[in-house]
């Protein structure tokens, strides 16, 4: 919602999800009920099934605007339901080199007044998200546990708000223009390549341990998880890490309770 752009919202939703990615976040964090980490095997099955195969979100992404602008420049005597169709068609052709998985038509930010003309956002979110993970391991050589990491983001992304332009923020912070080149050579790592390093970090994150354990962890904030009216847990009760075990079990108790669709072999 204006006057926070897209761009700029996605830029620090984006980046936080970026770290859920890297083998030094899983390491520390990607533990089940019983404390174990994920083994590094399938943290490697994963990079092996989606990395070769990036690039292919990265043209999901545009594809979305460039049928946006096709749409919007289009002579209203000339709208029509077959044009659409047509145009959507050639767009994921010639963008997706050939029918999308995930049909432009189907992409709900097209078809919601509130959200149309805003996509491209995405796009340079993303954009600004590898420029700034470059920036972190070009000047500090790690992102995941860095306490300056979190300094600067709150310095030059957060604490400025909607007062600096988006642009403004990125070269802020990166001490570049908004650019691709990070983001590219990324799609264009060799793949053997980002596992050796990918496993370093995996290796030294295991070793490590987590910086803060979730019981010491304290956000400077009141977290509330309500379903409806309900209060379901409260930070304030036990703290955050008993917030947690609790909204778990919470959840737990209600996946128990959903009936099961007949073929269905899971909580459908």
């Amino acid at each position: 919602r204006a006057p926070m752009s897209v761009a700029y919202a996605e830029n620090q939703s984006m980046f936080l999800d970026s770290l859920a990615e890297d083998a030094a976040w899983l390491g520390r964090f990607a533990q089940n009920a019983a404390g174990q980490v994920i083994p590094w095997e399938v943290v490697e099955k994963h990079i092996r099934a989606t990395h070769p195969y990036s690039v292919t979100s990265l043209r999901a992404m545009l594809a979305v605007p460039y049928f946006e602008k096709r749409l919007y420049e289009l002579p209203e005597a000339e709208l029509s339901v077959e044009t659409l169709l047509r145009m959507a068609a050639e767009v994921e052709r010639d963008i997706q080199g050939g029918p999308a998985s995930r049909p432009l038509l189907s992409v709900p930010h097209i078809l919601a007044d509130e959200a149309s003309c805003y996509y491209h956002g995405y796009v340079l979110a993303e954009m600004s998200v590898h420029q700034t993970r470059a920036h972190f391991l070009s000047v500090y050589g790690t992102i995941v546990d860095n306490p300056n990491v979190g300094r600067d983001l709150t310095q030059r992304y957060w604490r400025p708000g909607n007062g600096t332009p988006f642009l403004d923020l990125v070269k802020g912070l990166t001490g570049k223009s908004l650019a691709a080149d990070a983001w590219v050579k990324a799609l264009g790592e060799d793949l053997e390549h980002k596992l050796t390093s990918e496993k370093a970090e995996y290796e030294k994150a295991v070793a490590a341990g987590a910086r803060v354990k979730l019981e010491d962890a304290d956000l400077g904030m009141r977290v509330l998880i309500k379903d409806g009216d309900d209060v379901v847990c409260d930070s304030n009760d036990a703290g955050l890490g008993a917030l947690c075990r609790k909204f778990s079990a919470w959840v737990e108790a209600k996946s128990r309770l959903r009936p099961r669709r007949e073929g269905c072999g899971r909580l459908c």
